[in-house]
């Protein structure tokens, strides 16, 4: 239900603003059989049929328009599934997207110009889009049932706060390892990478702290051993992060990172499961 409401209320709020300018325009005067003789008529009409045409154009039952989110929500009323409906509505998105662009490209080969064009570009972004929905739906279901407790690296390296970039650096080339967890006189600190280490001058290495350097835990993105991974690569990708800091009561217990995700499904995809 709640899906269906915000999904709706986009096109709707569309369609009241439409009418209401369209309303407007004819209180001053304006005659649907006539063009506007007024500035403020012109403005009024044209916000009020691109208003019209974008509500109609975001019901379309394409997902993710909104019209596709509406056939979501129903078909998860109907199947009571969650991962069906959204397999369903974007397959629909899918054929929408692909009429979109053969009917763009007809444009352009019946030389309608650039307006055929940007209907192809449309249909495109709608297909990415849809099959970006279809992945990430494949990608929860495989992901299901697995925290970030199972699969985190407890072998993490560390150096000290107190360790100068130039240090870290050798450090970095020896182990091959690209993030380390910063402890000062045994107490966690913090987490530095090599990215961290890159932003800062060459001739500086030397003269600046691991820990001037470094992004204190208490900035950091964390997540509790129990935080379903396909959250953990949600915020992941959210906040552009390779990784994540498990943590428990204050105390690090571990690491997950993008490329324990890609072993996980790596792993599901050798074995079939």
């Amino acid at each position: 239900t709640t899906e269906f409401w915000m999904a709706i209320a986009g096109p709707i709020t569309s369609a009241v603003i439409g009418l209401a300018c369209l309303g407007a325009a004819i209180g001053l005067g304006w005659q649907r059989a006539l063009n506007p003789v007024t500035p403020l008529q012109a403005v009024l009409v044209w916000l009020g049929y691109i208003n019209l045409a974008l509500a109609a154009f975001n019901m379309i039952p394409g997902f993710p328009l909104d019209g596709g989110r509406v056939l979501r929500a129903l078909l998860w009323w109907w199947t009571k599934s969650a991962e069906r409906a959204t397999r369903w509505a974007a397959g629909a998105g899918q054929v929408v997207a692909l009429l979109f662009i053969a009917y763009g490209l007809a444009g352009v080969l019946l030389g309608r110009g650039l307006g055929g064009l940007w209907i192809a570009l449309i249909g495109w972004f709608l297909l990415e889009a849809a099959r970006a929905s279809v992945f990430q739906v494949e990608m929860a279901q495989r992901l299901k049932g697995i925290k970030t407790g199972d699969v985190m690296a407890t072998d993490y390296e560390t150096v000290e706060g107190g360790a100068s970039l130039e240090e870290f650096a050798h450090l970095l080339l020896r182990t091959g390892r690209r993030c380390f967890v910063v402890k000062r006189n045994g107490y966690l600190q913090g987490l530095i990478t090599a990215a961290d280490v890159g932003r800062v001058p060459r001739q500086e290495w030397a003269s600046t702290s691991v820990q001037a350097t470094m992004r204190p835990l208490r900035e950091l993105h964390t997540v509790g051993p129990d935080t379903p991974l396909m959250q953990a690569l949600e915020i992941m990708g959210a906040e552009d992060l390779n990784q994540l800091p498990v943590v428990s009561d204050g105390e690090l217990l571990g690491l997950i990172s993008r490329g324990h995700i890609l072993a996980v499904l790596q792993a599901k995809a050798e074995l079939k499961i």
